[in-house]
């Protein structure tokens, strides 16, 4: 490539340098929406969540409201906030099966409403966790029984937690860190009564089987009547691991109420991989005055395992291998 060329490509880059927009953006509480978030869950204390909404680039997650009015009424009984903490507002009840609540917030001269049921607990019988070792990886295996309410409109949401905790080696740094991490595992479950209908819309499915992170299901297939469900985990091997290394399974099992049951199903389908080149649907709610959810769910956790392993590091003799 002669000089004259190269003098071209330096002045034509330099000119694409040159011709930059900056796009401002608006992040003022003028442009904020309202947003109400509550989940009241059986067995545990009343909370809800009402601030302004915030721009994805903001670094203040919450913008607390000055002069908010909230009260919720239970079976026909009103309930003020106890406490309020930046955009928290906690209430002096205890959450029961069956609680009729209904929400009403005042703030800047709008109202904002809503109103949900809190689910009966989930009965769940027998849950196990079975492992079996192969030489590539090992396989968990989930078993659990659920005792399904008789002449009653159950929704479920199952869950795996895992969490991993111990000493890692970096081979590239030569050194030891520690890990202590809790996430929600992906499993694969073949059950027809939580029929691929009533799992998140848009996962991938080959031969009947539905990698999942949460597998929503009704009761349409068992109602009155106990039904057992087997999930599989696989587990990989890591050989970066340091013993001891631990390995703790939990088997978290929701009775969610329809409200809060179609919400899941809409946030799964606007973030499934099927909508990452499509528009994503709008997701279900049911706040009026304001945007939000405030839908009840009932939990029942299970421990289900725990694992110590973890493999001899190479090099990890070395001097210059220390623990952070």
């Amino acid at each position: 490539m002669n000089l004259k060329k190269i003098l071209i490509m330096a002045f034509a880059l330099a000119a694409l340098a040159s011709c930059e927009k900056v796009i401002e953006f608006d992040t003022s509480i003028s442009q904020s929406q309202l947003v109400l978030n509550a989940v009241p869950s059986a067995g545990r204390q009343m909370f809800a969540s009402f601030a302004y909404s915030h721009f994805f680039l903001d670094t203040v997650h919450g913008r607390p409201l000055q002069g908010a009015e909230m009260e919720i009424c239970v079976n026909g009984s009103t309930f003020r906030p106890v406490e309020h903490r930046g955009t928290g507002y906690f209430f002096d009840y205890i959450l029961r099966e069956d609680d009729s609540l209904s929400i009403a917030v005042r703030a800047g001269g709008r109202l904002v409403t809503a109103q949900t049921v809190v689910p009966r607990m989930p009965r769940v019988l027998n849950p196990v966790g079975i492992k079996t070792d192969t030489s590539v990886f090992d396989l968990l295996f989930v078993n659990f029984t659920l005792d399904d309410h008789p002449d009653y409109k159950d929704y479920y949401c199952v869950t795996l937690r895992q969490r991993d905790s111990g000493c890692r080696y970096l081979p590239l740094e030569r050194r030891y860190d520690t890990i202590d991490t809790v996430f929600n595992a992906i499993f694969l479950c073949n059950d027809k009564a939580m029929s691929p209908s009533s799992v998140f819309p848009g996962n991938f499915q080959m031969s009947g089987y539905v990698p999942t992170v949460r597998l929503l299901a009704t009761d349409e297939a068992f109602d009155g009547e106990r039904h057992n469900t087997t999930m599989l985990l696989t587990l990989l091997k890591d050989t970066n691991e340091v013993r001891p290394f631990v390995h703790e399974y939990v088997l978290d099992v929701e009775a969610l109420s329809a409200d809060r049951y179609r919400y899941l199903k809409d946030v799964a389908g606007a973030t499934s991989m099927m909508q990452m080149l499509a528009e994503p649907p709008a997701v279900y709610s049911n706040v009026e005055g304001a945007l939000g959810i405030f839908a009840a769910n009932a939990r029942v956790r299970f421990p289900l395992a725990s694992f110590t392993g973890g493999y001899k590091p190479p090099l990890d003799s070395l001097p210059d291998a220390k623990m952070r």
